[in-house]
């Protein structure tokens, strides 16, 4: 049946369907990409994103457990895709198209870009895509690193390719991956995993236009993304013209790194500008140019319109800038791999910016991510990676409490502890929240999580740390102290939060991630949550005495 003649009191309800029957497509092909794939990073940590994208490259589906860096990105590589590598022409049934160029795709080499592009009678009416995180691109042993000085150290990078020509497959891309990569048959499935998400999506759309006509999808695609750019429009219209800034420095290893960032607001337009920033630096935590444009569209979208679902149509109000060749807008062949650190400092500064036009939607300085990527021979001398890590949780509002143990702004998950011993040699021996290591406030934040690893075996194993908020404590919000640190401890030798380290036979690594900062006085708590608290375990008798006032009724 073809719906191209809708009458136009029908048209607000049709495109509300179609939009939630995309939505619906994105969330179908994130669930199979995330059960087909190997690495831990995709199946078990949700660190992936995939999406329904007009036949130009504007995503109107996105899918709400995609990591926030990777949603807009896939949109953007895809239009970077068709107008420089792969015209709509050079298309046909049957094609994927995959990259894990940073200056392409999603920031750093373990982030594979895999694109199919959708017909239907013939002719071009979509794509589907899919980006993941592999734990093995070759390069340095974990993937992500701060220590490498170059991206060529970091591991293999493929620039835009067809995995599959006209439902071929091209070998010539399967051997260079092979002579490249440790452990092949994880970084092969992980593509084969993506492809098959697209794949899922494909038949969807299709489905979608035998029900209700190209026209019909056509019309409504562009009216969601118009829709979602008259949503950020009218907010920011309600707004007052003026300029904002933030600012945030932060230290990773020998480097010192500053990000500064201007908002300026006018009538239904902002303007993020990073002027200031430090240039890049010679380790693995600098951005390419689209990892802050999609985490400022993030952070813009969350503050101003956060209940709506994602499209391109939001970020259409938003115009960034960062200085060329800053660590927010790095040049090759620059190393990129822990860009994560320093993208989520930026965000950081982006909130603190716009905390003062819209306060109501500020947060403290968040805590970062604690990633621990452990790998080496098991028993049987098979290789093997295995991700852990800690999550500084989701910082505290105006309005309420932290959340410990999120991966905050990762929007990723836990890997479970029986995965972890199912697929690596090493024991998991402690996932914990430390008391009394929240960011105070008249809303704290979440106590830090601590998390234990032993070796239990006769082989070393290698890891490579990334923790963000190592250098200094997060800091509070309108009178909210700070929160804690990340730290890390070891029985064996002294181990530092960024850098690579070995675990040695019978050796225990202990990983405590930072807490985010308090907001608001916290003797303006309210006493029945420090009892609360308290009473939990979170907060001792005394701190709550010293820090919120508290006075126990006997």
């Amino acid at each position: 049946m073809n719906h191209d003649d809708t009458t136009d009191d029908a048209v607000g309800l049709e495109t509300q369907v179609l939009w939630n029957r995309l939505q619906a497509t994105a969330d179908e092909m994130y669930d199979a990409a995330e059960r087909l794939a190997y690495s831990f990073s995709i199946r078990e940590a949700a660190d992936a994103s995939t999406a329904v994208m007009t036949a130009d490259g504007h995503a109107v589906g996105l899918s709400n457990q995609s990591v926030p860096v990777l949603s807009g990105a896939l949109s953007r590589t895809t239009r970077i895709v068709l107008e420089e590598h792969f015209p709509p022409e050079s298309l046909e049934p049957g094609d994927t198209v995959i990259t894990n160029d940073p200056w392409i795709g999603g920031g750093h080499l373990s982030d594979v870009v895999v694109l199919n592009p959708v017909f239907h009678d013939g002719d071009l009416v979509g794509i589907t895509g899919s980006l993941g995180h592999t734990d093995d691109v070759g390069g340095n042993r974990g993937g992500w690193s701060t220590d490498a000085g170059q991206v060529y150290e970091e591991g293999l990078l493929i620039p835009p390719v067809k995995l599959y020509e006209a439902g071929e497959r091209n070998g010539v891309v399967d051997d260079i991956v092979r002579g490249n990569v440790r452990i092949p048959q994880q970084a092969l499935g992980d593509l084969e995993a993506l492809r098959s998400g697209n794949t899922v999506g494909e038949r969807r759309l299709v489905e979608t236009i035998d029900d209700y006509g190209v026209g019909t999808f056509d019309r409504v695609s562009e009216e969601i993304l118009d829709r979602s750019e008259r949503a950020l429009r009218e907010r920011l219209a309600d707004l007052p013209d003026e300029t904002t800034e933030g600012k945030i420095e932060f230290t990773v290893g020998d480097d010192d790194i500053r990000i500064e960032v201007a908002t300026t607001v006018d009538g239904d337009s902002l303007r993020v500008d990073f002027a200031g920033t430090s240039a890049a630096v010679d380790g693995g935590v600098n951005c390419p140019f689209g990892n802050v444009v999609t985490v400022t569209e993030y952070i813009v979208k969350c503050m101003l319109v956060p209940d709506l679902p994602n499209t391109d149509g939001f970020f259409r109000p938003i115009e960034v800038t960062a200085p060329e060749g800053s660590v927010l807008n790095c040049e090759r062949p620059a190393a990129t791999m822990a860009r994560h650190i320093t993208y989520s400092h930026a965000e950081d500064a982006l909130i603190r910016a716009l905390g003062e036009v819209v306060p109501e939607s500020a947060l403290a300085e968040m805590a970062g991510i604690q990633l621990a990527p452990f790998s080496g021979a098991d028993e049987s001398g098979e290789e093997f990676i295995a991700v852990g890590g800690t999550a500084g949780g989701f910082p505290p509002s105006a309005s309420t409490d932290g959340i410990p143990g999120v991966f905050f702004p990762y929007n990723g998950q836990n890997t479970p502890i029986e995965m972890f011993e199912r697929y690596s040699p090493l024991r998991w021996e402690e996932t914990a929240l430390v008391p009394d290591s929240e960011g105070a406030g008249e809303h704290r934040s979440g106590p830090a999580m601590r998390t234990t690893y032993t070796n239990p075996t006769d082989r070393p194993v290698y890891f490579s740390l990334t923790s963000g908020r190592a250098d200094r404590d997060p800091s509070g919000f309108r009178g909210g102290s700070p929160g804690k640190r990340a730290t890390v401890e070891s029985s064996g030798e002294d181990v530092t939060p960024n850098g690579p380290g070995v675990l040695a036979p019978g050796e225990t690594l202990t990983l405590i991630s930072a807490s985010p900062g308090g907001f608001g006085d916290p003797t303006e708590r309210d006493p029945e949550r420090v009892e609360a608290d308290v009473v939990r375990g979170l907060v001792s008798e005394e701190r709550a005495r010293e820090v919120y006032g508290y006075e126990r009724e006997d």
